[in-house]
């Protein structure tokens, strides 16, 4: 059975949202309970992305910020971009207004910030899961959508990094490029001026998350069409609605400018690659390609096996030239031979690979169309396969709560790694 388009998938569409933010929501809170009192300011990648927003309560300087990294200059730099703090700055002033009425501390680390910051990933990912499932909806069956979304959400570690750690950027940056595909379908499908400004918004947004995120921007760009067909598609987009073009550069800009200052006062160049201040760099002639992939190591396969069925299914369609495969095969491909060059391949003490977590908005689509022919397939293949699909989404949410940092290093093996998998597997 297909859910048709119209109201009543769109109920259903928010019906889910909600219930999975308040799930994802619930067991986060649960989960980091005995956290919340040190959570925002443990040593880390959370508390880099983070310590913007109590700089602004005062609780910290500018030019003094307590995560950062000493430059030559004696200046101090923060590693991390802006872009995350912006999406958690409403719940951030939520969670100080609630601390200003009630009596307790506001400078930015109390458990209530915390709780903010839980809820505030939660949001996130259940926001980008619904608007996944429109975006699919316009080029899948509903059903089909649906199942992608939450298979995206819970059997990939985009559940990790939204339940048991909500202060890194995967979920907000999962919920900004979901934004970016479903606006750009809404662009190809009926095209508007305020549709547009919400796009160039949100692709200045997603980069100012994480400046890689600058190769995901070939899908608004080049989706739909041949090259050339494409761009000159886009160049009528900015003939007809120019006014949408300079309002929605204007506010990318101003989205830009504290992180664009900030760079300027700290080491005095406007755009800054922050990890070459660190000493940090790519080896882009012995790239780690297989060890990304299938490494112990955090390799992304070997912790979200989901996507290495969904890669398969990506290729099948870039070998029949389905639209828009190549496209994010191409996309996909760059970030993974980035990422492979990168001198800390494994990301660190991360679960899976973390550097392909949001790229899930993009492998949707590829997802979604699998979905799809499996939902026409013969009763006992789909059934068969949708018991597999079940099975991945429960050993990746107890492998999720398993986990224990730091899963790297010379102690963490083959046989630890089977250890740990073999017990989310097993009942009990």
């Amino acid at each position: 059975m297909d859910l048709r388009s119209g109201r009543a998938t769109n109920v259903l569409g928010g019906v889910m949202a909600l219930v999975v933010f308040v799930v994802l929501a619930w067991v986060s809170l649960v989960a980091n309970a005995d956290k919340l009192h040190f959570m925002l300011q443990h040593g880390s990648d959370p508390y880099g992305y983070y310590q913007f927003l109590p700089a602004t309560l005062g609780t910290h300087q500018w030019n003094a910020l307590p995560w950062t990294h000493e430059l030559e200059n004696g200046n101090r730099l923060g590693l991390f971009p802006m872009g995350t703090a912006i999406l958690q700055a409403p719940f951030f002033y939520a969670s100080a207004a609630y601390c200003a009425l009630s009596g307790q501390s506001v400078e930015g680390y109390a458990p209530p910030f915390a709780r903010g910051q839980i809820i505030a990933a939660a949001f996130y990912a259940a926001m980008g899961g619904l608007l996944l499932f429109h975006a699919l909806r316009r080029r899948y069956g509903s059903t089909a959508s649906m199942l992608s979304a939450l298979l995206v959400l819970t059997a990939t570690n985009l559940f990790f990094y939204t339940v048991y750690d909500p202060g890194m950027s995967h979920a907000y940056a999962f919920f900004t490029m979901s934004a970016m595909v479903y606006l750009t379908f809404r662009m190809l499908d009926d095209p508007t001026g305020r549709t547009l400004v919400l796009l160039i918004i949100t692709c200045g947004l997603l980069v100012l998350i994480r400046p890689l995120h600058a190769v995901a921007l070939l899908f608004p760009l080049l989706f739909g069409s041949p090259l050339k067909e494409a761009l000159g598609l886009r160049i009528g987009w900015m003939r007809r609605f120019p006014l949408a073009v300079g309002v929605g550069v204007a506010l990318t800009a101003l989205l830009w400018t504290p992180q664009l200052i900030y760079w300027k006062a700290i080491t005095g160049d406007l755009f800054v690659f922050t990890y070459g201040k660190k000493g940090e760099a790519f080896d882009w002639l012995h790239p780690h390609l297989v060890d990304v992939l299938l490494s112990h190591q955090n390799g992304w396969f070997i912790y979200s096996p989901l996507m290495a069925g969904v890669l398969l299914l990506l290729l099948w369609q870039a070998w029949k030239v389905t639209p828009g495969a190549r496209l994010i095969l191409v996309i996909w491909t760059i970030v993974w031979y980035t990422y492979s060059s990168w001198w800390c391949w494994w990301l660190g003490g991360s679960f899976g690979h973390r550097g392909f977590v949001e790229y899930g908005a993009l492998l949707a689509l590829p997802l979604a169309w699998g979905m799809e022919q499996l939902l026409g397939a013969a009763r006992w293949r789909r059934e068969v396969v949708l018991i597999l699909l079940a099975w991945l989404v429960v050993v990746n949410i107890r492998l999720s709560a398993s986990y224990q940092w730091p899963w790297e290093g010379p102690d963490w093996n083959w046989d630890r790694l089977e250890e740990v998998y073999l017990k989310a597997m097993l009942p009990g």
